[in-house]
Formats: structure tokens, sequence, C-alpha cells
């Protein structure tokens, strides 16, 4: 999410604003801007750093009309923020408000990957000490496409030993004659404090390594336009056996007119397998082709090595690291394929793991969320980390529409729902960003789901069908007799006879009960609340899934259909089709007997020619009646549900909405912000 010139502070639990602090551009620096010949929507001073360091003091850097900068604030005893440093943001915050970049604090070390000119040609990894303003800190070398060239951030985080970066980039190994764009993962040590001289102020153990997200075969179909990632989960994997530490991300084709995204997730076993084990890559200047390097050189200087004092190091050493930062080997997806693949203009922008949810077969999986361009949240389930005996390496749950604006960041929290008689439930809720919105969802749905049959063949982790209750509930909150499949599905099997439950409990029949199935519209749920200090207003959150009546497989592909429905259009489609046969060769017969031939062969042919249709291997392509925009769910076929959401027209408000329980709205004005801009690390 992107701010200008004020940052919030806003309350997870009541979701109401606790806080502002208020930093606009001065007019002198706008007018600069202006002069410059940057438009005036960026002459402001958009909010891209905001890193918490203790319980009171809080970094805020802003691009500040193309002149970074940066604040040190102190919480005092009341609440109110007070201004105790600023200085340059140079090398910490981009210029441009459109630029992605991103940021992790370490105590004062605040680590960052953007650009550090006005122009955006400089880019760099830097490290600063933002306690000590007089040290310059560590870069990549500048002006050297060996270390990065035009990246795009998507995304970082630390561990014992190492701090990572994941971004995109073009790929300057390729020939000359070639241009590419390939996602990366960096690393550097914690402990690197510069090279000798002349090296002081530069990386001693960058490196970086492709990321190979694809579809695999003689041919494979790459996905190398990394958009997001999530925080690392760990989890012991039965697809292998073994514990493992996965980062999941989302990619995207860079194909010309081939939208597409993808889901992958990555070892961080294996990135350090690959940073240790492979052969890194050299280029004598910037008009040779990349060798590998020799084996000898390797053995005494390997690339990537941590070292207890870095500017111990010989000439010697840092020269050849700095020559080869790039590895050999490319890090392969942990489960061999992508776990999902989407196609349409709804592309994947987001994602966040609730890692490792026990389901009542013992199995643990990994519920994946996804957002979108068009403002959705995906659910998934990870089946393939399971090992689930079923050929689809995940399964769409359902769909929820949040917003008509691109989701811009994802953050999964756990807390108290309310109204709750349990004092120790805790359930897991969703924040989702866009450009002029924060909302909170629930992770799971369950309640929504009337019946047995609905509730188990959602094949939820979180849900499951209380027998003893009648009802779809989060088994997380409360002990009890439950039905679940998430392999399968198995509703209809293993709720054959569905009044069991509600007649025991002198319930209404479920045929009686509110249903969500296929065939009706996509259910509705009204929220209202209020609060002192916001503007109420109902808002309808619009939710489809997988659970109901259809006896059919789900996938997730198309739009809302069920197997009998399918079969009365395709009917009516082949009636439709022969009359309309039937008549065209009547009319054309009489055509061709009472009128004279045209002479011009041009005229004829614009008058009877049909217009040229796209011909794929020989065979014309059928264009059908209504695109199926959705999720192939690695490789289903089925049809699903729609996922179409249109597109404001227009700026609107910032608010802050929550869903799926009492909702509130807060309005802060308009903010008109850039399209393309997402922002990589959230701290509320």
């Amino acid at each position: 999410m992107q701010f200008r010139d004020v940052v919030y502070n806003i309350s997870i639990g009541t979701f109401a604003e606790i806080q502002s602090i208020k930093w606009p551009s001065k007019q002198s620096v706008v007018n600069e801007c202006l002069m410059k010949g940057k438009p005036k929507d960026a002459c402001h001073n958009f909010v891209r750093v905001l890193a918490k360091d203790a319980a009171s003091e809080v970094l805020v850097c802003g691009t500040n009309a193309f002149q970074p900068m940066c604040r040190q604030y102190d919480r005092e005893k009341y609440g109110e923020y007070r201004q105790i440093l600023e200085f340059s943001g140079l090398g910490i915050s981009p210029y441009d408000p459109s630029h992605n970049s991103t940021f992790l604090r370490d105590g004062d070390v605040l680590y960052a990957g953007t650009v550090s000119d006005f122009s955006g040609a400089d880019p760099l990894i830097h490290r600063r000490n933002v306690s000590k303003l007089l040290e310059l800190g560590i870069r990549t070398e500048r002006n050297d496409v060996k270390f990065l060239n035009e990246p795009q951030f998507a995304g970082s985080f630390k561990d014992e030993k190492y701090v990572y970066l994941w971004f995109r980039e073009q790929a300057a190994e390729l020939d000359s004659c070639s241009r590419a764009i390939y996602s990366r993962v960096a690393r550097l040590c914690r402990s690197d404090m510069g090279g000798p001289r002349p090296y002081s102020n530069e990386w001693t153990s960058f490196v970086k390594a492709r990321l190979n997200c694809s579809v695999p075969g003689d041919y494979p179909f790459y996905f190398d336009q990394i958009e997001a990632i999530a925080p690392p989960v760990s989890g012991r994997y039965s697809a292998k056996d073994e514990n493992a530490r996965l980062v999941y991300a989302v990619f995207r084709s860079p194909l010309a007119g081939v939208s597409a995204s993808a889901i992958c997730a990555f070892d961080l076993t294996q990135i350090t397998k690959v940073f240790s084990k492979s052969s890194y890559r050299s280029q004598a200047n910037s008009r040779s082709p990349w060798t590998p390097a020799h084996d000898d050189m390797l053995s005494k200087h390997r690339p990537g090595t941590c070292v207890k004092d870095s500017r111990t190091l010989s000439e010697e050493a840092v020269a050849f690291v700095r020559s080869s930062p790039l590895a050999d080997d490319a890090v392969h997806n942990y489960f061999g394929a992508p776990l999902s693949i989407h196609s349409g203009s709804d592309h994947f922008t987001q994602i966040a793991v609730d890692a490792q949810v026990r389901a009542l077969d013992g199995r643990y999986y990994d519920v994946v969320f996804v957002g979108t361009s068009g403002g959705n949240v995906f659910k998934l389930v990870n089946l393939a980390g399971a090992a689930a005996k079923t050929g689809n390496p995940s399964y769409h749950v359902y769909t929820l529409r949040v917003t008509n604006e691109p989701i811009r960041n994802m953050m999964l929290y756990e807390g108290k729902p309310r109204g709750s008689p349990y004092s120790d439930a805790l359930q897991n809720f969703l924040i989702v960003v866009s450009d002029r919105s924060v909302v909170r969802i629930p992770a799971s749905k369950c309640s929504m789901f009337a019946s047995c049959v609905q509730c188990v063949s959602l094949r939820d982790p979180h849900c499951a069908w209380d027998i003893e209750r009648g009802k779809c509930t989060n088994i997380d909150q409360q002990p009890g007799h439950f039905e679940q499949d998430i392999v399968e599905g198995r509703g209809t099997q293993l709720c054959a006879d569905p009044f069991r439950f509600a007649n025991s409990l002198g319930e209404i029949p479920i045929a009686d009960q509110p249903r969500f199935s296929h065939q009706d519209a996509p259910l509705t749920l009204s929220l209202t609340s209020k609060t002192n200090n916001c503007s109420c207003a109902e808002k309808s959150v619009e939710m489809c899934a997988s659970g109901g009546s259809s006896s059919s497989e789900i996938s997730s592909e198309s739009t809302v259909s069920t197997l009998s429905e399918q079969s009365s259009v395709i009917a009516v489609c082949t009636t439709i089709g022969i009359l309309s046969i039937l008549i065209g060769f009547f009319a054309g017969s009489f055509y061709s007997r009472c009128v004279p031939s045209l002479k011009s062969k041009g005229s004829a042919r614009s008058l009877s020619s049909p217009t040229p249709q796209p011909v794929y291997n020989g065979t014309p392509l059928v264009r059908p009646c209504a695109m199926p925009s959705g999720l192939i769910n690695a490789y289903e076929s089925t049809s699903k549900f729609s996922t179409f959401v249109p597109r404001p027209q227009s700026p609107i408000s910032l608010q802050v909405e929550e869903m799926g329980t009492p909702q509130s709205r807060v309005a802060w004005g308009t903010s008109t912000l850039p399209k393309d801009y997402r922002v990589k690390q959230m701290y509320l």
C-alpha cells in the first residue's frame, strides 16, 4: 500500500485509526520536482520505508518529491509522535514512487534494495547503520550489470547468518543478441564488513542464482518474472519425507501475449547447497562471453563465504569474488512443478501462507492465499506437500472478491474472533492491502456452508462438519466429532444421509436451510458497524466456493456451472446451431439462384468471404461464448467459477474495511496513486 504525505497507525483488533504522522514535502521541493519534468501526482512524499525499531521508535523514509528523506520518530507518553532525527534517504528510499524496492531492518542496521539516483539508472543493495549518519555503509558495485541489471525487487528476509533478497532483472549472462528477464535470489553475509581498500564500501559476500519456476518437459515453459514472496515457513513435507524451510513465491510469464501466473516454492537448504556447491560464471569484460570460473580459484576463494572480518581478505580474493557473483546452477522448484497455474488478465500479485495446518486425516497442509491484480483472493491447499494421492498438486478452495483494485500486500496474523464463547480461542486473519484500502478477512469461512455435503466438499483444512452440533465449523476452536476429507472432498459419500445430523439435534431439515450451491448466485455477506471516528456504510462481500450440491468434480478454470447446467446449455446450443445451418443453407440457395453473380472478384470476396480466423496447427481456433478466467489448478479441466471483478473508473477515498465481522470504514480523503506500485513489506 502506498500513502503520500502521511503514515497511519491502525489497530488490527478494532480497525480504528490510533494515530497518524503527517509529513508533506516542502513547497520549494515540490516546485523543483515539477521543474524537472515530473508529473504533479508524483511530486509528493510517498512513504516507502516504515520500520519499527523498539516499542517507541519508528523510522520513516519517503520519496519526498524525488529528494528521498528519512525521519526517526519517538512515541511519547500520551501517544504523540515526536521527530528526533532527519537525514538523507539516499540509497534507502527510491526517488520514483513507482519503483519496486524492498527493505529489512536488523537493529540499527537497515538493508535496502532500491535505486540511488534521480533517473533510476543506479540500482543497489545497500546496508547502512541509521544510528551513525556519517558512515556510508556498504553497497553493490556501481554501474556493473554483473551484480544488478535493472532489478525490480520482490522481497527480503534474514536468518541467523544471511540476508536474502528476491528480485527479477535483465539477464546479463545471455549473448548480446538475446534479451530476457530472469528471477533471482541474492544472498549476503550479515557479518560482511566490506573489503580492504579500495573495496571498503563494497560487498565481499554478494552471490546470486536464478530461480527456476517452470512447467517441466522437453521444452519447459518458464515463469521468469517474480512478483512477490511469502515469509519462510517450516514443516515436514511428506512428498520428500524431510523437514524443509520453504519460501513460496508468485511468478508471471514474460512472453508477450501470454498472461499466466504460477506459484512455486523454494527450499532454503537447496539455496545454500547451490551457493556452496555450484560453479560460478565470470566475464572478462563487457563484450566477452560468460564462462565458468576456474576450479583452482573456486577452491581457494569460493564466492559467498562468510568470514569473521572481511576487511582482512586479500585483494586477490576480493577481486575474484567480485568478478564471479553468479552461480552456474539454478535453484529449482521444491515440488518439481508449479503448485498452481492461473491464466487470464487477473494475474497473481501477492502471496501469504498458513503453514502446516493439521487436518483430521493426520496430514499437515500448507494453506496458500494469493492476491490478484483484479482485487481477488484465492484460497488454495497444497496437496503435493502432504503427499496426498491425487493427480493435482493443489486444490482451489474458493475465491473472495475483496476490492476492484490490485492487491499490493497481504499478511496473516492470529487473534481472537469477536463474539467467541471460548476465552482462549484464536483465529487466523488475513490483512489485505490495496492502493486505497486495508481489509481484514477471517482466514476461514466455515460458517457460510450450511450442509454436511457442502462443508466436506469444501476441502478446507480449516473447516470440518461438526456431527454433534450439525454445522460447519473451524476445527481449531473447539473439541468435538467431525467429518472432513481434504484429498477427495467426498461429501456425498461421508454425508450419505444429510438428515441424520440435523434431525437428531432437533433442527430444521437441511433441505429447508439456506444453502450455497453452484447454481445459486454468489453468496453476499452484508456487513455494517459504527465507530466513534469513522463514517459507516454497508458493503457486500462476494464469495465463490467449491462446495455445494454439484455432483461433478470441482476444479478452478472457468465460470459458475454444474454438470446438469452444462448439458442443458450444450443441448440448446446444438439445436440453435442446427437451425442456423438449415436457415443459412436455404437462404444461400435462394440467393445463388435469384441474384446474378458479381463480376468483380474483389467485390465478391468482400461480400461473401468470412473474416480470417486465427489458426493453430492448421485448425481454426473457436472463440467461446464466455471466456473462462480462472485457476488452472495444476492441470484440472472441469469448470468452477469466474473470478472477474470490474475495475474502478475513478479514484475513491482511502478506506479501512473489515470483512467477515462487523465492518468499519474510515474515510481519509481522496488519494491518487500510481497503479504499478507494490509494497514489499508492511508493519501495522
